[in-house]
């Protein structure tokens, strides 16, 4: 697992670019991790949840060096962020476009997973479902979860069918199927 930490965050030098030049370090960690000798260049996986799942399929559109991206609960256009995003609503067209990932989907080759749940940010499925007729795209709604109570779930179904699929398939057996499950274990476990 790595979690690389990206310009302007967490004292490291420069300034964030709200997801352009983050798209170029998270790329760049990928190729570090291609030179370690304990790594499988042929089985980087790449996942970030809210923001991170936005710069997920941003870099699942810039590069097809991962076996699959999941990405989790991402918007279609950095603007849907509102107020607290990097970039305005009222941002102009031209300085939104290389920011909204819906207008990239095309460019995906990576098996590429959005997932996100039933109750969370499903305002950007529409976006992306639209997108999704010329992308290798797959939507997963997690039922009875959010956006935060679906990250688990789905990220323990995916480990336990990352951890059992090895060799480079041309595409990632995602049983989605088992995610739901999973989702619906937890939920059971905590009304306990």
């Amino acid at each position: 697992l790595m979690r690389p930490s990206l310009r302007g965050g967490n004292d490291n030098p420069g300034k964030g670019e709200c997801f352009l030049g983050e798209v170029d370090d998270i790329l760049a960690a990928a190729e570090f991790l291609t030179t370690r000798s304990d790594v499988d260049p042929k089985r980087i996986y790449l996942g970030g949840h809210s923001t991170g799942g936005t710069l997920a399929l941003l870099a699942a559109a810039s590069s097809a060096r991962f076996r699959a991206v999941f990405a989790f609960g991402p918007v279609a256009d950095a603007r849907q962020y509102g107020d607290s995003g990097c970039l305005p609503q009222n941002a102009s067209d031209a300085e939104a476009a290389p920011r909204a990932v819906v207008d990239f989907l095309k460019d995906v080759r990576t098996p590429t997973f959005v997932i996100e749940g039933e109750h969370g940010n499903l305002g950007v499925f529409p976006f992306l479902r639209e997108a999704k007729k010329a992308a290798s795209v797959e939507l997963v709604t997690i039922p009875g979860a959010n956006h935060f109570s679906a990250v688990f779930p789905a990220s323990a179904a995916l480990a336990e069918q990352i951890m059992a699929a090895p060799g480079p398939p041309p595409r990632f057996p995602l049983a989605v199927a088992a995610i739901g499950k999973r989702a619906a274990d937890n939920a059971a476990a905590a009304t306990k």
